[in-house]
């Protein structure tokens, strides 16, 4: 399955349409089941690498990810921590709408404004800080640094 399919809201919305209408789940799932499966990380990682016209070795120096760590990531062999999406979102210059699907395609839930850190990223993230930037703010506010308790570092 492409990616856009993963990502369209359209998709999705028309999907969610359906299933509320949908009497019978196995009949829904029958009907759809192209439409159900969805892309692996590493799949979408390595997708938004062509999309972004970019290469995994400049994603990962622009998201401070240790090459051997983040050639795993892009080979589906290790998994991310959500700082370490984050992180990538960064790398790759999403806006919020598009790093929420990054993070829910890792399997964690989005960043909320109500959460301090998560509203510095967001403010960040819209206006398109790099990741020392973002870093940096989240210092001067005595938050968290993005990755600090990870391994994904140099």
């Amino acid at each position: 399955m492409h990616i856009a399919n993963y990502i369209d809201p359209g998709t999705t919305d028309r999907l969610i349409s359906e299933l509320f209408k949908t009497d019978n789940i196995e009949a829904f799932l029958r009907a759809h089941e192209g439409e159900l499966v969805v892309s692996s990380f590493a799949e979408y990682i390595t997708q938004l690498c062509k999309q972004k016209k970019t290469t995994v070795s400049k994603v990962l120096d622009k998201a401070d990810i240790g090459t051997s760590f983040g050639y795993a990531l892009f080979k589906g062999v290790r998994k991310p921590s959500r700082d370490t999406v984050i992180k990538l979102a960064i790398a790759f210059g999403l806006n919020l709408d598009d790093a929420q699907k990054l993070l829910s395609a890792a399997g964690f839930g989005g960043l909320y404004p109500k959460i301090k850190r998560d509203a510095v990223i967001i403010y960040a993230l819209q206006r398109g800080y790099s990741l020392f930037q973002i870093q940096d703010e989240l210092s001067r506010q005595q938050l968290t640094e993005l990755g600090a308790a990870d391994n994904d570092r140099r």
